[in-house]
């Protein structure tokens, strides 16, 4: 009763005060059962002055709106508050799926490179199976040349033989025609 009495300023400076004290401007809630309580006071004492109840009316609405302002300047702020903490999930979420990223790709990396220095070590085997059997074949080839090479002197030198006894012949046969020539 002492706050219906009081001026309509007093009264919303004291239930301000008492609202810091308790934590802050009053809530929705609050501010709604301050003025349901305000009303309920002036309607159970009736005033001497009317005009006295209608500047209470007007501080009680005052209180009500700065209230509601505080509130919504609250939750502004609470807006914020949350909007730079889901920007903060974000950033290290993509961060964290970067790194993620960034081990597969090294991962794809070394299984690849562990595939290419296998191929790599299966086409140097293979490449030296071949240096090798070029090099066998080329000495079979070689050898058979040489082989070819010395059939063919062989063929020569008999060929040469085989002209050397027909000229031979050939001399035996006419001397002995001769002689029988003379003979005859």
């Amino acid at each position: 009763m002492m706050k219906a009495q009081k001026a309509p300023s007093e009264a919303a400076q004291e239930e301000g005060m008492e609202d810091e004290q308790h934590g802050g401007a009053p809530g929705a809630e609050e501010a709604v059962e301050v003025s349901a309580s305000e009303e309920a006071v002036q309607a159970a004492e009736p005033s001497e002055d009317d005009a006295g109840i209608g500047a209470r009316v007007t501080a009680v609405f005052t209180a009500a709106e700065k209230a509601g302002q505080h509130i919504v300047s609250l939750s502004r702020e609470e807006a914020e508050d949350i909007k730079r903490e889901a920007r903060a999930e974000a950033e290290a979420y993509l961060r964290e799926r970067k790194l993620e990223a960034d081990v597969d790709v090294q991962k794809i990396f070394a299984d690849a490179r562990s595939k290419a220095d296998v191929i790599e070590a299966e086409a140097r085997t293979r490449a030296q199976q071949v240096e090798d059997d070029a090099r066998v074949r080329k000495e079979r080839l070689r050898e058979e040349a040489r082989l070819i090479e010395e059939r063919i002197a062989w063929a020569k030198e008999a060929l040469a033989e085989a002209s050397d006894r027909i000229e031979q012949v050939l001399i035996e046969g006419d001397t002995l025609m001769a002689q029988s020539e003379k003979d005859a």
